[in-house]
């Protein structure tokens, strides 16, 4: 303490100065340890130990610079600043305890957290490379799926190619026979009609003079009326085979329908008579149409043909045309065998006679209405039936346009 205090005033500044600076430390301190509270506790106790260590030397320099060093000397044996001294010695070694066991504890906490980021980077590492493992496996399987599926589909198209190709080739073989069949019905036609011509016409020739043996002329009548039916049937049969070919040849020129009309009922009217029906016509008298006479002689024609074939003896056809304004309607109804409900959708349909049995029965090869729903269709008109059922009878109505 006296070697402190000295004999001069620059020894008593130099103890201001550095009380001063210890001050100063202490805040510096405080503010350092500000969010500790166990040390800030010990700054507040440093700093009240430091305080105290001033005064008392605030008091012996006091003195020293009043009196004399001898008064200093004994002012500061009274004053015992050694203790204040120790208590800041003690609390600063404790902060200084306190702070290494915190650095070391901090240390400890970092080289944890380093550990565990090196350890989170491995395993981060190790699931990415699992990941991208996963991922190539995946992609190589998902690859090699494609590719089956994609053989798969080649594979299919190609046999769907090679179907496609046997169906075209199958079809056109098809096409082939059928044009062959079409050319051979054509060609079978022309032979039978050529040997019918002749029976027909010696026929004729025979009944014009005039034969008066009974055996003799009802065997011409025979022979005539079945040459006519044979050739109605080789004409149908051509009529059919040209339809097919797009080569049935048509006539245009104006004339009067109700003249073609009367014409297809005399020439039906024969066999009519000979079962005993009643043939009735109510024909009016209608604008000039233009189209093929001979083939709209042929459509009426054929369904009297029909009506007759089907209508029992006894029975009744009416035939009635009438002007409809912007063209001619044509109805035959008779009271024959009519049609079944599942007939009357094909009626229309080539080789289409009900079953079997009325194809036996009736005779014919069920072209007459197909040819003639052709003919119609190609004046721009249209052909329909009705019928009630079963022995209700039928009627075909013809609609056609004037020009």
């Amino acid at each position: 303490m006296n070697a402190e205090l000295g004999n001069s005033p620059q020894v008593l500044e130099e103890l201001r100065a550095d009380q001063r600076v210890a001050a100063s430390r202490l805040d510096r301190v405080a503010a350092l340890v500000a969010d500790n509270p166990v040390q800030q506790q010990r700054v507040d106790a440093l700093r009240a130990a430091v305080k105290t260590r001033r005064e008392r030397l605030d008091r012996v320099i006091a003195v020293r610079e009043d009196g004399t060093i001898d008064d200093a000397t004994a002012a500061a044996r009274a004053a015992d600043t050694a203790a204040p001294r120790d208590a800041a010695r003690s609390i600063i070694s404790e902060m200084e305890e306190e702070e290494s066991r915190l650095l070391a504890r901090r240390r400890d906490d970092t080289e944890l957290a380093y550990q565990r980021a090196v350890n989170g980077r491995i395993g981060s590492g190790v699931v990415s490379a699992a990941l991208l493992i996963g991922i190539v496996v995946t992609a190589g399987l998902h690859a090699r799926s494609k590719a089956r599926r994609e053989q798969a589909l080649v594979a299919s198209e190609q046999r769907a190619l090679e179907a496609a190709a046997r169906e075209v080739e199958a079809r056109g073989e098809a096409e082939r026979a059928n044009r062959e069949k079409d050319q051979f019905l054509a060609v079978l036609s022309h032979e039978l009609r050529t040997p019918l011509n002749a029976v027909l016409g010696w026929t004729q020739i025979l009944q014009a003079a005039n034969p008066v043996e009974p055996t003799f002329v009802r065997a011409l009548a025979s022979i005539r009326r079945n040459a006519e039916a044979q050739q109605r049937l080789v004409e149908d049969l051509l009529d059919v085979s040209r339809i097919i070919s797009g080569k049935l040849p048509f006539e245009r020129e104006t004339f009067d329908l109700r003249s073609a009309v009367t014409a297809a009922i005399e020439t039906v009217r024969p066999s009519a008579e000979a079962k005993g029906i009643a043939l009735t016509a109510s024909l009016e008298q209608t604008p000039p149409t233009t189209g093929d006479a001979g083939r709209l002689q042929q459509v009426a024609a054929n369904l009297l043909s029909n009506a007759i074939k089907f209508t029992p003896k006894g029975g009744r056809i009416q035939v009635a045309l009438a002007d409809a304004g912007d063209g001619a309607t044509l109805e035959v109804a008779d009271n024959g065998i009519g049609l079944t409900p599942e007939l009357k959708p094909y009626i229309f349909e080539r080789f289409r006679q009900g079953d079997g049995s009325m194809t036996r029965s009736h005779g014919g090869l069920g072209l007459g209405l197909a040819i003639a729903k052709h003919i119609v269709e190609a004046h721009g008109g249209t052909i329909g039936v009705e019928s009630a059922g079963v022995d209700q009878g039928s009627m075909f109505r013809v609609r056609l346009p004037y020009s």
